[in-house]
């Protein structure tokens, strides 16, 4: 569902033009820059309560990735390459709003893009938390994967949006609080999901990321799965990859959905994760 409510009290809001597109963004609170980028519905909205709470430490940047919600799309996009497009897009944010480098929370897809981010843009991060992405490269059955999630757009093209999120769900979070939300009611198709399911689901999953570039900004990485993600899908390539660099990971309130869904508990564990690792 994509956001119509009106801006919220004390929040800044402002349009960068890059190239292909126009990013709608909004801005609330103090201190260093914290970058919040969403996942599949590609709405910042999702991160509202959250922010409210961060907002007190950080100067808290929320915003609709590129062909989502506010941020319009302008000409041609090449879409061959479009996760590089997503990571440019918000090392453009960065640069608009701080000369120093900045905290990145991101989560599911948009952690996809986080990822990419500190590996074409490490310069630009203190501190990037990938919350779930699911990775398909840090699985031991990469293929399986790559075959269910092509299997999902299947199921969109021929049936549509509900039978391809029921299938999402059980397949990669079963049994989750988290995942029946996800599924969603019998409303019509919005706009933001017929986007995802076309440029993103099976694209931004598949991604070859460079891990020499990952484990070279090891330090700077907070990989983040909730607590009752822990047996389903998207856990497993960061948990996978802490173990492969050496590194812990944090473990944060409810599952795929956990900042949305358990907003305080969640801020207050996240802050507590980066003072631990000297973030703060």
């Amino acid at each position: 569902m994509e956001n119509t409510n009106k801006p919220i009290e004390g929040v800044t809001t402002g349009i960068l033009k890059v190239s292909g597109a126009e990013l709608y963004y909004e801005t609330k609170g103090e201190g260093p820059l914290l970058l919040m980028i969403p996942g599949a519905n590609g709405d910042h909205f999702i991160f509202t309560p959250i922010r409210e709470i961060l907002s007190k430490t950080f100067t808290v940047t929320t915003y609709d990735r590129r062909g989502f919600s506010g941020s319009k799309l302008i000409g041609e996009q090449d879409y061959t390459h479009r996760i590089d497009t997503d990571a440019n897009d918000a090392a453009s944010l960065i640069k608009h709003l701080t000369n120093e480098p900045a905290f990145v929370f991101s989560s599911s897809s948009g952690a996809l893009v986080g990822l990419q981010l500190i590996c074409l843009h490490p310069d630009l991060i203190k501190a990037l938390i990938p919350h779930e992405p699911t990775a398909i490269k840090y699985l031991p059955n990469t293929e399986k994967w790559k075959a269910t999630i092509q299997e999902i757009h299947d199921i969109y093209t021929k049936e549509g949006e509900g039978p391809a999120k029921e299938k999402f769900v059980n397949d990669l979070i079963p049994g989750t609080q988290d995942g029946e939300l996800m599924k969603g009611g019998k409303g019509p198709e919005t706009p933001n999901t017929k986007y995802w399911f076309e440029h993103e689901i099976r694209q931004y999953p598949s991604t070859d990321f460079e891990t020499n570039k990952l484990e070279e900004n090891k330090d700077k990485i907070l990989f983040c799965v909730g607590r009752d993600s822990v047996n389903t899908m998207p856990a497993w390539p960061v948990t996978n990859l802490a173990k492969q660099f050496g590194t812990d990971v944090l473990y944060v309130p409810g599952g795929h959905l956990g900042y949305a869904l358990h907003p305080a508990e969640f801020a207050k564990e996240l802050l507590e994760g980066l003072q631990k690792r000297g973030k703060l």
